[in-house]
Protein backbone atom coordinates (compact mmCIF):
# COMPACT_ATOMS: atom_id res chain seq x y z
CA UNK A 1 0.00 0.00 0.00
CA UNK A 2 1.31 3.13 -0.80
CA UNK A 3 -0.70 7.00 0.76
CA UNK A 4 -0.78 10.29 -1.33
CA UNK A 5 -2.33 13.08 0.16
CA UNK A 6 -5.61 12.02 -1.41
CA UNK A 7 -5.32 8.43 -2.30
CA UNK A 8 -4.47 5.40 -0.77
CA UNK A 9 -2.65 2.92 -3.35
CA UNK A 10 -3.68 -1.15 -3.29
CA UNK A 11 -1.61 -3.20 -4.93
CA UNK A 12 -2.82 -6.98 -2.87
CA UNK A 13 -1.43 -8.91 -5.16
CA UNK A 14 2.21 -6.99 -5.77
CA UNK A 15 3.81 -9.35 -3.08
CA UNK A 16 3.29 -12.31 -5.01
CA UNK A 17 5.46 -11.16 -7.35
CA UNK A 18 8.82 -10.55 -8.08
CA UNK A 19 9.74 -13.38 -6.02
CA UNK A 20 12.11 -13.20 -4.16
CA UNK A 21 11.50 -9.34 -3.88
CA UNK A 22 12.31 -7.04 -0.74
CA UNK A 23 12.13 -8.31 2.90
CA UNK A 24 9.44 -5.57 3.46
CA UNK A 25 6.09 -7.45 5.11
CA UNK A 26 5.21 -8.52 8.74
CA UNK A 27 4.11 -12.69 7.91
CA UNK A 28 0.97 -13.91 10.14
CA UNK A 29 -0.20 -17.16 9.74
CA UNK A 30 -3.57 -18.46 11.22
CA UNK A 31 -4.79 -21.75 11.83
CA UNK A 32 -6.12 -22.95 9.01
CA UNK A 33 -4.50 -25.90 6.49
CA UNK A 34 -1.70 -24.31 4.98
CA UNK A 35 -1.09 -27.27 2.39
CA UNK A 36 -3.29 -25.77 -0.33
CA UNK A 37 -1.33 -22.05 0.18
CA UNK A 38 2.24 -23.58 0.47
CA UNK A 39 3.17 -21.90 -2.51
CA UNK A 40 2.01 -18.80 -1.57
CA UNK A 41 3.71 -19.50 2.00
CA UNK A 42 7.16 -20.15 0.42
CA UNK A 43 6.77 -17.01 -1.45
CA UNK A 44 5.84 -14.75 1.50
CA UNK A 45 8.32 -16.44 3.89
CA UNK A 46 11.03 -14.71 1.47
CA UNK A 47 10.06 -11.06 1.84
CA UNK A 48 9.12 -11.14 5.27
CA UNK A 49 11.17 -9.34 7.70
CA UNK A 50 8.77 -10.73 10.63
CA UNK A 51 7.12 -14.14 10.61
CA UNK A 52 4.69 -14.55 13.24
CA UNK A 53 2.27 -18.03 13.68
CA UNK A 54 -0.89 -17.73 15.84
CA UNK A 55 -1.46 -20.70 18.18
CA UNK A 56 -2.15 -23.75 16.19
CA UNK A 57 -0.70 -22.02 13.15
CA UNK A 58 2.54 -23.09 14.52
CA UNK A 59 2.01 -26.91 14.46
CA UNK A 60 0.48 -26.63 10.55
CA UNK A 61 3.44 -24.31 9.47
CA UNK A 62 5.91 -26.99 11.75
CA UNK A 63 4.07 -29.92 9.74
CA UNK A 64 3.77 -28.09 5.87
CA UNK A 65 7.60 -27.22 5.78
CA UNK A 66 8.77 -30.47 7.92
CA UNK A 67 10.28 -27.57 10.78
CA UNK A 68 12.32 -25.98 8.02
CA UNK A 69 10.89 -22.36 8.67
CA UNK A 70 10.93 -21.31 11.99
CA UNK A 71 8.87 -18.30 13.21
CA UNK A 72 10.09 -15.39 14.95
CA UNK A 73 7.15 -15.53 17.17
CA UNK A 74 4.33 -17.42 17.95
CA UNK A 75 1.38 -16.56 20.12
CA UNK A 76 -1.91 -17.43 21.45
CA UNK A 77 -3.70 -18.75 24.40
CA UNK A 78 -2.18 -21.95 23.06
CA UNK A 79 -5.49 -23.89 23.43
CA UNK A 80 -5.00 -25.27 19.99
CA UNK A 81 -1.34 -26.07 19.40
CA UNK A 82 0.56 -29.32 20.91
CA UNK A 83 3.01 -28.08 24.11
CA UNK A 84 5.77 -29.90 22.60
CA UNK A 85 5.90 -27.84 19.36
CA UNK A 86 6.07 -24.81 22.05
CA UNK A 87 8.66 -26.55 23.53
CA UNK A 88 10.42 -27.48 19.84
CA UNK A 89 10.28 -23.72 18.76
CA UNK A 90 11.34 -22.36 22.28
CA UNK A 91 14.82 -24.91 21.70
CA UNK A 92 14.82 -23.28 18.18
CA UNK A 93 15.00 -19.83 19.52
CA UNK A 94 11.27 -18.79 18.94
CA UNK A 95 9.54 -15.95 21.31
CA UNK A 96 6.71 -17.07 23.10
CA UNK A 97 3.94 -15.17 23.48
CA UNK A 98 1.27 -16.12 25.59
CA UNK A 99 -2.27 -14.00 24.97
CA UNK A 100 -4.98 -15.34 27.69
CA UNK A 101 -7.09 -12.07 27.05
CA UNK A 102 -10.50 -13.84 26.23
CA UNK A 103 -12.09 -10.90 25.42
CA UNK A 104 -10.12 -10.56 22.01
CA UNK A 105 -9.24 -13.22 19.09
CA UNK A 106 -6.18 -14.97 18.97
CA UNK A 107 -5.64 -13.33 16.03
CA UNK A 108 -6.54 -9.49 17.24
CA UNK A 109 -3.96 -10.19 19.98
CA UNK A 110 -1.42 -11.53 17.69
CA UNK A 111 -1.53 -7.80 15.88
CA UNK A 112 -1.33 -6.13 18.37
CA UNK A 113 1.92 -7.85 19.63
CA UNK A 114 3.11 -7.45 15.60
CA UNK A 115 2.29 -3.77 15.95
CA UNK A 116 4.55 -3.49 18.90
CA UNK A 117 6.85 -4.64 16.26
CA UNK A 118 6.63 -2.94 13.46
CA UNK A 119 4.64 -0.04 13.86
CA UNK A 120 7.76 2.34 14.09
CA UNK A 121 9.20 0.29 11.42
CA UNK A 122 9.78 2.22 7.95
CA UNK A 123 11.25 -1.10 6.66
CA UNK A 124 8.10 -2.48 6.95
CA UNK A 125 4.99 -1.78 4.55
CA UNK A 126 2.45 -3.78 5.41
CA UNK A 127 0.86 -7.07 7.32
CA UNK A 128 -0.28 -10.06 5.32
CA UNK A 129 -1.90 -12.74 6.58
CA UNK A 130 -2.33 -16.26 5.51
CA UNK A 131 -5.38 -18.79 5.92
CA UNK A 132 -7.82 -16.39 6.79
CA UNK A 133 -11.01 -17.64 5.34
CA UNK A 134 -12.17 -21.38 4.80
CA UNK A 135 -13.75 -23.41 7.81
CA UNK A 136 -16.11 -22.32 10.56
CA UNK A 137 -18.03 -19.40 9.74
CA UNK A 138 -17.42 -17.49 12.73
CA UNK A 139 -13.81 -17.80 12.13
CA UNK A 140 -14.44 -15.99 9.03
CA UNK A 141 -16.37 -13.03 10.34
CA UNK A 142 -13.62 -12.76 13.66
CA UNK A 143 -11.02 -12.38 10.91
CA UNK A 144 -13.08 -9.96 9.09
CA UNK A 145 -14.04 -7.78 12.87
CA UNK A 146 -10.31 -7.74 13.27
CA UNK A 147 -9.45 -6.02 10.44
CA UNK A 148 -11.68 -2.95 12.07
CA UNK A 149 -10.38 -3.73 15.14
CA UNK A 150 -6.63 -3.68 14.19
CA UNK A 151 -6.83 0.39 13.04
CA UNK A 152 -6.85 1.07 16.86
CA UNK A 153 -3.53 -0.01 17.05
CA UNK A 154 -1.67 -1.01 13.89
CA UNK A 155 -0.68 1.73 11.88
CA UNK A 156 0.27 -0.71 8.96
CA UNK A 157 -1.98 -1.98 6.14
CA UNK A 158 -3.32 -5.45 6.70
CA UNK A 159 -4.38 -7.94 3.57
CA UNK A 160 -6.05 -10.95 4.54
CA UNK A 161 -5.04 -14.56 2.14
CA UNK A 162 -6.96 -17.72 1.73
CA UNK A 163 -6.00 -19.96 -1.10
CA UNK A 164 -8.19 -18.24 -3.74
CA UNK A 165 -9.11 -15.24 -2.39
CA UNK A 166 -7.56 -11.68 -1.07
CA UNK A 167 -9.12 -9.24 1.55
CA UNK A 168 -8.47 -5.90 3.03
CA UNK A 169 -10.19 -2.55 4.90
CA UNK A 170 -10.92 0.00 2.74
CA UNK A 171 -11.01 3.64 4.65
CA UNK A 172 -13.64 6.25 4.11
CA UNK A 173 -12.09 7.98 1.40
CA UNK A 174 -10.08 7.67 -2.07
CA UNK A 175 -8.48 4.58 -3.16
CA UNK A 176 -6.66 3.12 -6.14
CA UNK A 177 -6.20 -0.38 -6.34
CA UNK A 178 -4.03 -2.02 -9.06
CA UNK A 179 -5.47 -5.02 -10.03
CA UNK A 180 -3.63 -5.96 -13.55
CA UNK A 181 -0.83 -8.73 -12.25
CA UNK A 182 -1.59 -11.95 -14.26
CA UNK A 183 -2.39 -13.38 -11.04
CA UNK A 184 -6.52 -11.50 -10.39
CA UNK A 185 -9.11 -13.90 -11.17
CA UNK A 186 -12.11 -12.49 -12.90
CA UNK A 187 -14.17 -12.06 -9.83
CA UNK A 188 -13.54 -8.81 -6.81
CA UNK A 189 -16.34 -7.24 -4.48
CA UNK A 190 -16.85 -4.38 -2.15
CA UNK A 191 -19.27 -5.42 0.94
CA UNK A 192 -20.36 -3.33 3.59
CA UNK A 193 -19.48 -5.41 6.56
CA UNK A 194 -20.63 -3.61 10.09
CA UNK A 195 -23.10 -1.01 8.46
CA UNK A 196 -24.08 1.02 5.65
CA UNK A 197 -21.81 2.70 3.51
CA UNK A 198 -23.81 6.13 2.59
CA UNK A 199 -22.25 6.88 -0.93
CA UNK A 200 -19.38 4.95 -3.01
CA UNK A 201 -18.43 5.87 -6.45
CA UNK A 202 -16.11 3.22 -8.28
CA UNK A 203 -14.09 3.16 -11.80
CA UNK A 204 -12.58 0.37 -13.38
CA UNK A 205 -15.57 -2.29 -12.76
CA UNK A 206 -17.63 -3.81 -15.28
CA UNK A 207 -20.55 -2.77 -12.98
CA UNK A 208 -19.49 0.32 -11.32
CA UNK A 209 -20.98 2.49 -8.51
CA UNK A 210 -22.04 6.22 -8.82
CA UNK A 211 -22.77 7.77 -5.53
CA UNK A 212 -24.53 4.41 -4.78
CA UNK A 213 -25.53 3.74 -0.96
CA UNK A 214 -24.37 -0.43 0.25
CA UNK A 215 -25.65 -2.19 3.14
CA UNK A 216 -27.11 -5.57 3.59
CA UNK A 217 -30.63 -5.82 2.83
CA UNK A 218 -30.33 -3.80 -0.39
CA UNK A 219 -27.11 -3.20 -2.46
CA UNK A 220 -23.83 -5.19 -2.22
CA UNK A 221 -21.43 -5.54 -4.99
CA UNK A 222 -20.75 -9.47 -5.07
CA UNK A 223 -19.27 -11.23 -8.02
CA UNK A 224 -18.43 -8.22 -10.17
CA UNK A 225 -15.06 -7.65 -12.68
CA UNK A 226 -13.45 -5.61 -14.30
CA UNK A 227 -13.43 -3.26 -17.34
CA UNK A 228 -9.85 -4.56 -18.51
CA UNK A 229 -8.33 -0.61 -17.38
CA UNK A 230 -6.15 -2.61 -15.21
CA UNK A 231 -6.90 0.01 -12.22
CA UNK A 232 -9.86 0.12 -9.57
CA UNK A 233 -10.71 3.58 -8.09
CA UNK A 234 -13.46 3.78 -4.99
CA UNK A 235 -14.20 6.64 -3.38
CA UNK A 236 -16.10 5.77 -0.10
CA UNK A 237 -18.20 7.84 2.94
CA UNK A 238 -17.53 4.53 5.52
CA UNK A 239 -15.57 1.76 5.96
CA UNK A 240 -15.91 -1.41 2.86
CA UNK A 241 -14.23 -5.03 2.50
CA UNK A 242 -12.84 -5.11 -0.84
CA UNK A 243 -12.02 -8.55 -1.80
CA UNK A 244 -10.94 -10.18 -5.42
CA UNK A 245 -9.53 -13.46 -6.60
CA UNK A 246 -6.47 -14.54 -7.68
CA UNK A 247 -4.47 -17.77 -9.28
CA UNK A 248 -1.01 -18.73 -7.94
Amino acid sequence: MEESPDTTVWKPLGVLKNSPGPKNLALVVLNRPLEPLQKVLENLWQKAIIKVAVDGGASRLEKVTKGNNVPDVITGDFDSCPSETITLFRQKGVEIIETPDQDFTDFTKCLKVVATKVNDSKDCKGVVVVGAFGGRLDHVMANINTLFEAREFLNKPVVLFSKESVALLLKPGRHKIEVQTGLEAEWCGLVPVGGPCESVTTTGLKWNLSNSTMKFGELISTSNSYDGSGVVTVLNSDPLIWTMGYNY
